[in-house]
């Protein structure tokens, strides 16, 4: 299943013991059950209508808790809160289980302390402790963490025709520009208004408003929300309640004096005695006015109008028997109920609403004598209102407006009136785009996983989707025993007949997922010291296919053994080798897979490994569904009984307990004659999905539309739900929606699901402002309709709505988009849409794909759609180097190769062109920019030398590749020579007889280059030093040739230049200079070094300086001679730990480690006087991490306070006259730090992996530069002090950046396949050095010009 667009398994979500039994009651039941999602869900926080029932059915449950806060007493000057917060009674279709899940902020589970894995490495122990149980599998300890980059803007409207031209042009003329604007931010932004004219509003009943505050919990949970309110004298109209309390109903008919309103009152509610506690329900409509269903307009019409007359008539009666207190209880509207839970729900949300408030003048107010009581209380409710929104709203988003009366109301023919909504549109688009812009630069630091030491955010993304789940999941699960036991004593088994993966079968929906769960949540519990790593196979886009699946579960293994990410192909057998021989000898890993059977039928033909005996140290659990290839395949592989555990079916009573709490979910009442023709269904069947689309249905279908007496398995169910969902919404428009959503390939955002039905004539209406509104509308039914079987998911950086199981996903594509012609007419409907054909801006839906976060949508659909009508995407799109740069830097390099993999016969071209980028993987994942560098390295091999016609013949695209390489139309480096692996490579990376056993070996080789060093001032020649050869070699960088080679030097630790043709040598613990014009020794110099700090500088050419052996003192000493010609002592007794000369020779500054606080000591060297003693009191400087400018004028170092823990920070002293001159608190501890006067500028590089740029002069951060993914503790500055080269010496980050400090931006980046051992940056920055795992230095230089 190629285009599996979702995880699934909402079958596996119901909570009750598999022995039936109810020991905790129905709550709990009901608890459990609420969490069946993939995802976790907000809890209820607000109410879906009015009614004073203040417990439906059962005890508070998750969707209930949040509302039921203690009833405050109901006095007038509270009478609104008091109203609304008793207004709580959950609709009779649940808000948990019409919303789509989502990774929105929950509470944590509980879960035993326990300690860490004895064995971590350092890059996992410093990570939060929310990190570090994300990654070492103690999922019960995580707190759900939501990166979400979509903001809603939700309308709020007393009814369709108040303010209808004010939201038109929200939608036409303010709308589009913020969405680009968003786009622009890499957001998302989609609008919801449901207040149009249809027969939905007009009906007056729950539905609507059921309709909307779900739609609006719906949006809370997966966005940032944006309340835009419209409102001035109008409520919109009224409510009758839902359901009342027993005591408030009767007691309110008692009072009741004439016998017409009693009876009207006893006609239409009526004692529900499955609730607890009881309560009276309003009754349906069509249960005394059955035309109210017809499908003829005109009697459907005349049935309305009657519906409202009864309305009247008990709303009348209402007002007249109830006190204030039950009034504000029970009597309510849309619009407060939608501000409510909004608004008033959270006051960050407030503070960003959008109140637009319009005065008519020349109108005569209603006199007061002419009011009706039912006018007076709505009057009495507004103000209310409308003082509470005044608390609660920021003065400056309360729009008021003032235009002209006219009969006939607003009208866009009128030119004052023209003149006012023009106001009312520059008005919305000024505080709507400042409320977006706090949202965005609030959530800047949150909205996306960052690096921490290494360890990739993407991965740690990944990670928390699967652990979002899971937790829901686990809540959701069957409890056997028996299997729990039998998986524990595997996980624990060190005998070698347990070394098989374990798989866990049984049929589809029998509760697999959830049962997988528990066991993830209990492996920690049994376990301790093991590590654990699950994934739930099409749950994300990396979790797909096979290959990324094991790039994401090898990344994560090799950090918690290794506290590294190494270079390894996108290769499933390359995936494998490593992880088998990481986890050979190191901690022990429990791998928990499941769904094998949602892999793609190649993916499925490559999974030949699961027969290979495993490692000792690591434990594979997977799951599969009976009837599929997959298990058929992995039965042929497995030969081993024990390694197969079946999922034990449910007894009746079990599932008819399953299906009770079903029902109360989804109803929070349940009829014991619908109880019984339920449980009838389940002497045919008993899976726990076929239980829940029972129970769903009968909580949507009220009316017993759809005849169930045949349904008999799982399809049949679900075609039954199709059947209603098609009869209540319309057949045409439920295939054109869900079609759209089947033949997508990762799901569908809310903004493209609109944009696609806005676009089709089967949504518009004629009496609507926009003419698409009833899409809108549309949407959000079919989403409740759907609900506990979509789910919110992650794609990219976005959030799009997609199926939650597997099952009810093929019957829908095969229902659909089973006809070719029906799919053919979908998929040239997305193509063209996400090609930016359709351009519907007259209507406010055009989307301009070119830009922003759009783009990254349109590059993953685009292909894929083209695909399934052409049956190849080569020439269009893969052949296109363009195209594929672009996809890359807006999507992922993974999904590029997912589409190679969509070709079936690919020919020498592409499989030379996936190999090459196979190998690139994780430099391009990196940053895309590398494209033509890595390129042009690896096919080196290929279009140079004696096999470049051959390979020019067979593979005349790659050469034009290679070709266009040469001169890269973005930033790159492009080296002389290959030394990155090329596609010929591929066999001997794979042999096992291959020199390295291993790709993390590679990180472990010989070290050739301790140290590369550049020449005073020529760019052509550099200087390396090799410790474990005892060999220092100048190179000529433009030819790659060496000059001269300087053999049998002993023990060279460092090396300083002196002048073109000479250098010092710090051999051991002696300082010997050489000439390297011609490789000969000149002068030992006299005295040895201090063994742990042999520190010197360079005071002219002539002499050097150096830290004494007992570094008491510090010597100045003849280069010629090797005498020493004086010292310089401050005192006795102080112990110098550092030293550094500016590059004019003229200052030096040093680190006294005996003085408390820490100083530092600043000499004249040409006077040869101590000038200052610098001091901070309570401070000491942390000189290893100090920096000086050439001419001597300033040095900064970092310092800290004594006895505060907290990060160090920096200082920088004018060493012309002695005094602090600017001192920097980035809030993280610094790196590595330098310095330059010509530049005006100091670099800092920090534990959060940022660079910082300071300007010397005015002390303000000029940049915050961020590509890094773990601290850069290398800065490296070139001689104008404007190019900045830096990277990680420990190699948790292979980069090597390269950045313009001037201007604030990265030049260019390069990631070998190992990481690099010495690196320098060309005297005019025009380009680098780098000593990497080969006997030649390397040389890139830049081919663009910057």
């Amino acid at each position: 299943m190629g285009n599996l667009c979702s995880k699934r398994k909402g079958s596996d979500s119901i909570s009750v013991k598999s022995d039936g039994s109810n020991k905790k009651g129905s709550s709990e039941q009901m608890e459990n059950h609420s969490q069946s999602s993939k995802r976790p869900n907000h809890q209820n926080g607000g109410k879906n209508q009015s009614g004073g029932e203040r417990s439906s059915g059962t005890e508070a449950t998750p969707s209930t808790v949040a509302a039921e806060t203690p009833e405050p007493s109901l006095q007038p000057k509270d009478s609104l809160r008091s109203r609304i917060i008793r207004d709580a009674e959950p609709s009779s279709v649940s808000g948990d289980s019409m919303s789509l899940s989502s990774p929105t902020m929950m509470n944590p589970p509980h879960g035993p302390d326990l300690p860490l894995p004895s064995k971590l490495p350092m890059e996992i122990k410093k990570q939060s402790d929310n990190m570090k149980n994300l990654l070492i599998g103690r999922i019960q300890k995580v707190k759900p963490i939501s990166k979400s980059r979509k903001i809603t803007l939700y309308v709020c409207a007393a009814d369709s025709q108040d303010f209808r031209l004010e939201k038109g042009h929200l939608h036409t003329e303010v709308y589009p520009g913020l969405r680009e604007y968003c786009s622009s931010r890499d957001y998302e932004l989609h609008i919801t208004d449901l207040h149009w004219k249809t027969d939905l509003e007009t009906k007056q009943d729950h539905d609507f408003p059921e309709l909307c505050l779900g739609e609006l919990k719906r949006q809370q949970e997966v966005s940032h929300v944006i309340p835009v309110l419209f409102l001035s004298n109008s409520l919109g109209a009224p409510l009758l309640p839902k359901t009342m309390e027993q005591q408030d109903f009767e007691l309110a008919l008692s009072n009741v004096s004439d016998s017409a309103g009693k009876l009207l009152l006893e006609k239409w509610y009526k004692l529900d005695t499955h609730a607890q506690p009881q309560c009276y329900r309003l009754t349906t409509i069509s249960e005394h006015i059955p035309r109210i269903q017809s499908t003829n307009c005109d009697e459907r019409g005349e049935a309305i109008g009657q519906w409202q007359g009864v309305v009247d008539e008990i709303m009348t009666t209402m007002l007249r028997v109830f006190p204030t207190e039950l009034r504000d209880t029970y009597l309510t509207t849309v619009i407060e109920q939608e501000i409510h839970n909004s608004i008033f729900m959270s006051r960050d949300v407030g503070k960003r609403s959008i109140w637009s408030s319009r005065c008519f003048t020349g109108k005569s107010p209603q006199s007061p004598d002419t009011l009706t009581p039912a006018e007076v209380e709505k009057n009495r409710r507004l103000e209310a209102l409308r003082n509470e929104l005044k608390n609660q709203l920021i003065g400056d988003r309360i729009l008021k407006f003032s235009v002209k009366w006219k009969d006939g109301g607003l009208s866009n023919t009128d030119f004052e009136h023209r003149k006012y909504l023009l106001d009312v549109s520059n008005q919305l688009s000024i505080h709507l785009r400042s409320a977006i812009d706090e949202i965005i630069d609030e959530e800047s630091n949150k909205s996306k996983w960052k690096s921490c030491y290494g360890v990739s955010g993407s991965l740690c993304a990944e990670i928390m989707e699967h652990t979002a789940f899971s937790q829901q999941a686990a809540k959701c699960c069957l409890s056997f025993e028996n299997v729990i036991n039998d998986i524990k004593m595997y996980i624990g088994s060190e005998s070698a007949a347990a070394n098989h993966p374990l798989v866990v079968h049984g049929q589809r929906g029998c509760g697999k997922t959830c049962f997988l769960s528990r066991v993830i949540h209990q492996v920690p519990t049994w376990y301790p010291e093991y590590v654990l790593v699950h994934r739930f196979v099409g749950l994300t886009p990396e979790s797909r296919s096979l290959a990324q699946l094991l790039r994401t579960v090898t990344s994560h293994v090799a950090f918690l053994l290794t506290g590294r990410n190494y270079w390894i192909p996108h290769n499933a057998k390359c995936y494998l080798k490593e992880l088998y021989k990481m986890v050979s000898t190191s901690t022990s890993v429990v791998v928990v897979i499941d769904g094998l059977d949602e892999l793609s039928t190649r993916d499925a033909s490559a999974l030949d490994w699961l027969a290979e005996p495993l490692p000792s140290k690591i434990k594979l659990i997977i799951s599969c569904a009976d009837d599929t290839p997959v298990f058929q395949l992995i039965k042929s592989r497995i030969q081993q009984q024990k390694a197969f555990i079946s999922m034990p079916n449910l007894s009746l009573l079990s599932a008819e307990s399953m299906l009770t709490a079903s029902i109360l979910q989804y109803s929070h009442s349940i009829d014991s004659e619908i109880q019984k023709r339920l449980c009838s269904r389940l002497n045919h069947c008993v899976l726990p999905l076929y239980i829940k689309v029972l129970a769903w249905q009968a909580a949507i279908d009220t009316h017993s539309v759809i005849d169930i007496s045949k349904v008999t398995t799982v399809i049949s169910a679900i075609n039954h739900l199709f059947d209603y969902i098609e009869k209540v919404l319309d057949p045409d428009k439920v295939t054109m929606a869900l079609g759209c959503l089947c033949a997508s390939r990762n799901g569908l955002c809310d903004s493209e699901f609109l944009d696609l039905l806005a676009h089709t004539s089967k949504f518009f209406s004629k009496v609507t402002f926009v003419e698409w509104a009833p899409a809108n509308i549309f949407m959000a039914q079919i989403f409740q309709l759907l609900g506990p079987f979509l789910e919110w998911g992650v794609s990219g950086d976005a959030f799009v709505v997609r199926w939650r199981d597997s099952t009810l996903y093929d019957l829908a594509k095969q229902r659909y988009i089973g006809n070719p012609e029906v799919a053919k007419k979908v998929r040239q409907d997305l193509l063209q849409y996400f090609q930016g054909e359709w351009n519907d801006s007259k209507n406010g839906r055009f989307v301009e794909w070119a830009s922003g976060s759009n783009i990254g949508r349109a590059v993953d659909e685009v292909p894929y759609q083209h695909w399934h009508l052409h049956g190849s995407i080569k020439t269009s799109h893969l052949c296109n180097i363009e195209w594929i740069m672009k996809k890359i830097q807006s999507s992922t390099i993974y999904n590029v190769l997912e589409d190679i993999g969509l070709e079936v016969s690919p020919d020498e071209d592409l499989i030379l062109f996936r190999q090459t980028l196979e190998l690139s993987s994780s430099a391009l994942s990196y940053d895309s920019n590398q494209l033509y560098g890595q390129i042009y390295n690896r096919l080196l091999p290929y279009f140079t030398g004696s096999e470049s016609s051959e390979w020019s013949t067979k593979c005349p695209f790659m050469k034009n590749v290679f070709e266009s390489a040469k001169s890269p139309k973005y930033p790159c480096f492009v080296p002389l020579s290959s030394f990155l692996h090329s596609p010929k490579d591929y066999d001997s990376l794979l042999s096992p007889t291959a020199s390295t056993t291993s790709f993390s070996d590679m990180d472990n080789g010989e070290i050739f280059f301790d140290e590369v060093y550049r020449m005073k001032s020529s760019n052509q020649f550099v200087v390396s030093l090799s410790t474990a050869k005892e060999e220092v070699i100048v190179w000529d960088v433009y030819s790659e040739a060496t000059v001269r080679t300087l053999k049998g030097i002993h023990n060279p630790i460092s090396l300083k230049v002196i002048d073109e043709h000479r250098c010092v040598i710090l051999c051991g613990r002696e300082l010997l200079t050489y000439n390297i014009d011609n490789g000969t020794f000149m002068t030992k110099l006299k005295g040895v070094m201090n063994q742990k700090m042999p520190f010197y500088g360079l005071h002219d050419e002539n002499h050097i300086v150096a830290i004494s052996r007992n570094r008491m003192y510090v010597n100045l000493m003849n280069l010629d001679s090797g005498d020493c010609i004086t010292t310089f002592k401050v005192g006795e007794d102080r112990f110098l730990n550092s030293l550094i000369v500016s590059e004019n020779g003229k200052m030096l500054v040093c680190g006294d480690e005996t003085q408390k606080p820490f100083p530092l000591l600043v000499w004249d060297l040409p006077s040869r006087k101590l000038l200052y003693d610098l001091r901070i009191p309570h401070h000491e400087f942390v000189t290893s991490l100090s920096a000086i400018t050439k001419e001597g004028h300033f040095v900064c170092c970092v310092c800290r306070e004594v006895d505060d823990p907290g990060p160090n920070f920096i200082v920088v002293y004018d060493l012309q006259s002695g005094t602090l001159f600017k001192k920097w608190k980035p809030g993280y501890s610094t790196q590595a730090i330098a310095i330059s006067a010509q530049g005006g500028c100091v670099i800092n590089g920090l534990d959060d992996n940022r660079i910082i740029v300071w300007d010397l002069v005015t002390g303000t951060s000029q940049w915050s530069l961020e590509k890094h993914t773990a601290p850069p503790d290398i800065l490296k500055l070139d001689n104008r002090g404007s190019r900045c080269l830096s990277c990680d010496s420990s190699g948790r980050d292979r980069s090597v950046c390269l950045w313009d400090v001037t201007i604030g931006s990265l030049l260019a980046i390069y990631i070998p396949d190992s990481p690099l051992t010495a690196c320098e940056v060309f005297n005019n920055g025009d380009g680098v050095v780098l000593g990497g795992p080969t006997d030649t230095v390397e040389n890139y230089y830049s081919l663009k010009n910057f």
